[in-house]
């Protein structure tokens, strides 16, 4: 058994799911992800700025566990066909093994 998790940005979240969906996958779950941008903008380096905070992205993180085999077709295609609202920011795909299921 496989983990294939998908983050990308919120907006492609839809698409996530058709893919899973067009491979007969049944989506364990997904996240919604606030990230926070590690470089300062010019926001944050102004003094009404708050230090503690930055301005944060949203992304989406969605997951399954499925056979190898169709990871491997999913993980294909993801390499052919990238998902992404921003092609300079396509959502990337993470295959882990699973050692145990209960």
């Amino acid at each position: 058994m496989k983990f294939l998790a998908i983050m990308g940005h919120e907006e492609t979240r839809p698409q996530v799911r058709k893919l899973f969906q067009q491979y007969r996958v049944h989506m364990f779950s997904n996240i919604a992800i606030r990230g926070c941008n590690c470089q300062r903008s010019e926001m944050e380096s102004m003094s009404w700025w708050p230090s503690d905070e930055s301005l944060g992205t949203y992304s989406s993180l969605c997951f399954a566990i499925l056979d190898a085999s169709k990871a491997e077709e999913i993980m294909a295609e993801l390499e052919k066909n990238p998902i992404a609202v921003d092609k300079d920011f396509p959502a990337r795909a993470f295959l882990m093994n699973v050692e145990k299921f209960a």
